[in-house]
Protein backbone atom coordinates (compact mmCIF):
# COMPACT_ATOMS: atom_id res chain seq x y z
CA UNK A 1 0.00 0.00 0.00
CA UNK A 2 1.58 3.39 -1.11
CA UNK A 3 1.85 6.51 1.19
CA UNK A 4 -1.45 7.92 -0.68
CA UNK A 5 -3.72 5.03 -0.27
CA UNK A 6 -3.09 4.87 3.32
CA UNK A 7 -4.11 8.32 3.41
CA UNK A 8 -7.21 7.48 1.19
CA UNK A 9 -8.28 4.79 3.90
CA UNK A 10 -7.72 6.79 7.16
CA UNK A 11 -9.64 9.44 5.45
CA UNK A 12 -12.35 6.73 5.06
CA UNK A 13 -12.01 5.06 7.91
CA UNK A 14 -12.51 8.64 9.58
CA UNK A 15 -16.10 9.15 7.81
CA UNK A 16 -14.87 11.88 5.48
CA UNK A 17 -14.97 12.93 2.39
CA UNK A 18 -12.36 14.63 0.56
CA UNK A 19 -13.15 18.13 0.63
CA UNK A 20 -14.26 17.71 4.57
CA UNK A 21 -10.42 16.62 5.07
CA UNK A 22 -9.29 19.79 2.71
CA UNK A 23 -11.19 22.44 4.67
CA UNK A 24 -9.58 20.52 8.07
CA UNK A 25 -5.73 21.13 5.98
CA UNK A 26 -6.78 24.55 4.44
CA UNK A 27 -5.78 22.99 1.12
CA UNK A 28 -7.80 22.36 -1.80
CA UNK A 29 -9.94 19.05 -2.39
CA UNK A 30 -7.99 18.84 -5.76
CA UNK A 31 -4.83 18.50 -3.63
CA UNK A 32 -6.31 15.96 -1.19
CA UNK A 33 -7.11 13.80 -4.66
CA UNK A 34 -3.10 14.40 -5.84
CA UNK A 35 -1.70 13.21 -2.55
CA UNK A 36 -4.47 10.08 -2.02
CA UNK A 37 -3.22 9.37 -5.76
CA UNK A 38 0.93 9.68 -5.29
CA UNK A 39 0.57 12.17 -7.76
CA UNK A 40 2.37 14.91 -4.93
CA UNK A 41 3.02 14.81 -1.18
CA UNK A 42 2.17 17.06 1.43
CA UNK A 43 4.21 18.81 3.95
CA UNK A 44 5.21 17.40 7.14
CA UNK A 45 3.64 19.89 8.88
CA UNK A 46 0.60 18.91 6.80
CA UNK A 47 1.00 15.13 7.62
CA UNK A 48 1.14 15.71 11.29
CA UNK A 49 -1.89 17.56 11.05
CA UNK A 50 -3.08 14.54 9.47
CA UNK A 51 -1.89 12.37 12.28
CA UNK A 52 -4.06 14.65 15.03
CA UNK A 53 -7.00 14.12 12.28
CA UNK A 54 -6.89 10.95 11.67
CA UNK A 55 -5.70 10.07 15.25
CA UNK A 56 -2.83 7.51 14.39
CA UNK A 57 0.82 7.74 14.80
CA UNK A 58 3.58 8.88 11.76
CA UNK A 59 4.47 5.63 12.02
CA UNK A 60 1.12 4.08 11.31
CA UNK A 61 0.69 6.82 8.51
CA UNK A 62 3.70 5.42 6.92
CA UNK A 63 3.79 1.91 7.17
CA UNK A 64 0.71 0.49 8.36
CA UNK A 65 -1.23 -1.87 6.22
CA UNK A 66 -5.12 -2.19 5.76
CA UNK A 67 -7.71 -4.11 3.92
CA UNK A 68 -9.96 -1.36 3.30
CA UNK A 69 -11.41 -1.83 -0.31
CA UNK A 70 -12.43 1.35 -1.68
CA UNK A 71 -15.07 1.11 -4.60
CA UNK A 72 -15.33 5.55 -4.91
CA UNK A 73 -13.74 8.25 -7.33
CA UNK A 74 -10.10 7.84 -7.21
CA UNK A 75 -9.73 10.98 -8.98
CA UNK A 76 -11.87 13.84 -9.97
CA UNK A 77 -10.73 16.14 -13.24
CA UNK A 78 -11.26 19.69 -13.01
CA UNK A 79 -11.68 22.26 -15.18
CA UNK A 80 -9.25 25.20 -15.94
CA UNK A 81 -11.37 28.50 -14.58
CA UNK A 82 -8.72 30.77 -16.31
CA UNK A 83 -10.15 29.59 -19.58
CA UNK A 84 -13.11 31.63 -19.31
CA UNK A 85 -11.37 34.77 -19.70
CA UNK A 86 -9.20 33.02 -22.45
CA UNK A 87 -12.59 32.36 -24.58
CA UNK A 88 -14.27 35.74 -23.81
CA UNK A 89 -10.94 37.79 -25.18
CA UNK A 90 -11.04 35.33 -28.69
CA UNK A 91 -14.91 35.60 -28.98
CA UNK A 92 -14.61 39.20 -28.23
CA UNK A 93 -11.28 39.56 -30.87
CA UNK A 94 -12.96 37.39 -33.48
CA UNK A 95 -16.40 38.98 -33.40
CA UNK A 96 -14.49 42.59 -33.93
CA UNK A 97 -12.43 40.72 -36.60
CA UNK A 98 -15.44 39.06 -38.71
CA UNK A 99 -17.57 42.90 -38.37
CA UNK A 100 -14.09 44.40 -39.94
CA UNK A 101 -13.68 41.88 -42.74
CA UNK A 102 -17.42 41.56 -43.77
CA UNK A 103 -17.37 45.73 -44.07
CA UNK A 104 -13.97 45.59 -45.80
CA UNK A 105 -15.51 43.24 -48.38
CA UNK A 106 -18.59 44.83 -49.24
CA UNK A 107 -15.94 47.61 -50.00
CA UNK A 108 -13.94 45.54 -52.17
CA UNK A 109 -16.61 44.84 -54.07
CA UNK A 110 -17.47 48.52 -54.94
CA UNK A 111 -13.95 49.22 -56.19
CA UNK A 112 -14.13 48.89 -59.98
CA UNK A 113 -10.45 48.78 -60.45
CA UNK A 114 -10.03 45.04 -58.23
CA UNK A 115 -10.89 42.15 -60.15
CA UNK A 116 -13.65 39.75 -58.71
CA UNK A 117 -10.72 37.13 -57.73
CA UNK A 118 -9.40 39.10 -55.23
CA UNK A 119 -12.73 40.18 -53.66
CA UNK A 120 -13.79 36.32 -53.90
CA UNK A 121 -10.67 35.35 -52.37
CA UNK A 122 -10.80 37.59 -49.64
CA UNK A 123 -14.79 36.78 -48.87
CA UNK A 124 -13.79 33.11 -48.37
CA UNK A 125 -11.58 34.13 -46.04
CA UNK A 126 -13.81 35.92 -44.06
CA UNK A 127 -16.09 32.83 -43.90
CA UNK A 128 -13.37 30.77 -42.88
CA UNK A 129 -13.09 33.40 -39.87
CA UNK A 130 -16.64 33.59 -39.40
CA UNK A 131 -16.72 29.52 -39.06
CA UNK A 132 -13.51 29.76 -36.53
CA UNK A 133 -15.84 32.45 -34.53
CA UNK A 134 -18.70 29.90 -34.81
CA UNK A 135 -16.50 27.18 -32.98
CA UNK A 136 -14.90 29.09 -30.66
CA UNK A 137 -18.33 30.51 -29.41
CA UNK A 138 -19.58 26.80 -29.40
CA UNK A 139 -16.47 25.65 -27.00
CA UNK A 140 -17.29 28.85 -24.83
CA UNK A 141 -21.00 28.00 -24.18
CA UNK A 142 -19.93 24.04 -23.88
CA UNK A 143 -17.31 25.52 -21.08
CA UNK A 144 -19.82 27.55 -19.44
CA UNK A 145 -22.91 24.84 -19.37
CA UNK A 146 -20.07 22.48 -17.58
CA UNK A 147 -19.94 22.22 -13.87
CA UNK A 148 -16.44 22.80 -12.15
CA UNK A 149 -16.11 19.00 -11.50
CA UNK A 150 -15.61 18.13 -14.94
CA UNK A 151 -15.27 14.33 -14.61
CA UNK A 152 -14.66 11.02 -11.96
CA UNK A 153 -12.38 8.50 -12.53
CA UNK A 154 -13.21 4.95 -10.77
CA UNK A 155 -11.20 1.51 -10.82
CA UNK A 156 -13.76 0.24 -13.19
CA UNK A 157 -15.35 3.42 -14.54
CA UNK A 158 -15.49 7.08 -16.02
CA UNK A 159 -18.50 9.15 -15.02
CA UNK A 160 -18.71 12.45 -16.68
CA UNK A 161 -21.06 15.06 -14.95
CA UNK A 162 -21.71 16.69 -17.92
CA UNK A 163 -24.55 14.69 -19.25
CA UNK A 164 -24.46 12.42 -16.22
CA UNK A 165 -23.01 9.86 -18.45
CA UNK A 166 -21.13 6.69 -17.23
CA UNK A 167 -18.66 4.51 -19.24
CA UNK A 168 -17.98 1.11 -17.81
CA UNK A 169 -14.18 0.04 -18.19
CA UNK A 170 -14.88 -3.10 -20.18
CA UNK A 171 -16.44 -0.92 -22.70
CA UNK A 172 -13.81 1.68 -23.29
CA UNK A 173 -12.20 1.14 -26.46
CA UNK A 174 -9.95 4.27 -26.98
CA UNK A 175 -9.02 6.86 -24.42
CA UNK A 176 -6.95 9.64 -25.36
CA UNK A 177 -5.73 12.96 -23.38
CA UNK A 178 -4.21 15.15 -24.87
CA UNK A 179 -2.85 19.18 -24.00
CA UNK A 180 -3.70 21.61 -26.12
CA UNK A 181 -1.23 22.01 -28.79
CA UNK A 182 -2.47 26.06 -29.89
CA UNK A 183 -2.09 26.87 -25.82
CA UNK A 184 1.07 25.12 -25.27
CA UNK A 185 2.63 26.64 -28.53
CA UNK A 186 2.05 30.33 -27.47
CA UNK A 187 2.95 29.34 -23.67
CA UNK A 188 -0.60 30.07 -22.08
CA UNK A 189 -1.15 26.96 -20.53
CA UNK A 190 1.19 23.83 -20.30
CA UNK A 191 -0.84 21.31 -18.56
CA UNK A 192 -4.61 22.07 -20.02
CA UNK A 193 -6.37 20.12 -22.36
CA UNK A 194 -9.18 17.34 -23.35
CA UNK A 195 -10.46 13.66 -22.87
CA UNK A 196 -11.92 11.87 -25.94
CA UNK A 197 -13.25 7.51 -25.07
CA UNK A 198 -14.50 5.66 -27.43
CA UNK A 199 -16.49 2.95 -26.68
CA UNK A 200 -16.96 -0.61 -28.48
CA UNK A 201 -20.81 0.40 -29.00
CA UNK A 202 -19.54 3.52 -30.96
CA UNK A 203 -20.23 5.92 -28.51
CA UNK A 204 -17.75 9.18 -28.18
CA UNK A 205 -17.48 11.21 -25.84
CA UNK A 206 -15.24 14.16 -25.02
CA UNK A 207 -14.23 16.60 -22.13
CA UNK A 208 -12.47 19.44 -22.64
CA UNK A 209 -10.74 22.58 -20.59
CA UNK A 210 -9.33 20.04 -18.05
CA UNK A 211 -6.94 21.34 -15.85
CA UNK A 212 -4.06 19.69 -14.60
CA UNK A 213 -3.93 17.11 -17.70
CA UNK A 214 -0.67 15.39 -16.96
CA UNK A 215 -2.40 14.19 -13.69
CA UNK A 216 -5.33 12.81 -15.31
CA UNK A 217 -2.81 10.81 -17.66
CA UNK A 218 -1.09 9.49 -14.82
CA UNK A 219 -3.98 8.34 -13.06
CA UNK A 220 -5.64 6.59 -15.97
CA UNK A 221 -2.19 4.61 -16.49
CA UNK A 222 -2.15 3.49 -13.26
CA UNK A 223 -5.78 2.63 -13.43
CA UNK A 224 -4.36 0.72 -16.60
CA UNK A 225 -1.87 -1.16 -15.35
CA UNK A 226 -3.53 -1.95 -12.26
CA UNK A 227 -6.01 -3.69 -14.39
CA UNK A 228 -3.46 -5.61 -16.56
CA UNK A 229 -2.02 -7.01 -13.56
CA UNK A 230 -5.15 -8.22 -12.16
CA UNK A 231 -5.67 -9.70 -15.61
CA UNK A 232 -2.36 -11.35 -15.23
CA UNK A 233 -3.67 -13.32 -11.77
Amino acid sequence: MTFGERIRAYRINSDMSQRQLAEKLNVTPQTISKWENDLSEPEFKTITAMTTIFKVSHDALFTCETNLEYNGPIYTATKDPAMKTRYDFFVGFSVFLSVSMIITTVYLSTIDSLTWHFTFGFALFTIFWLFLLFMISRWRSIYLDSPDDLLDIYHDKVVIRRGNSTVEGHKIKIIDIKKYQFYSGIRVYDNNGYLKILTTDHQKFVVRDISEIDDLKKVVYKVKTYHHEEEQK
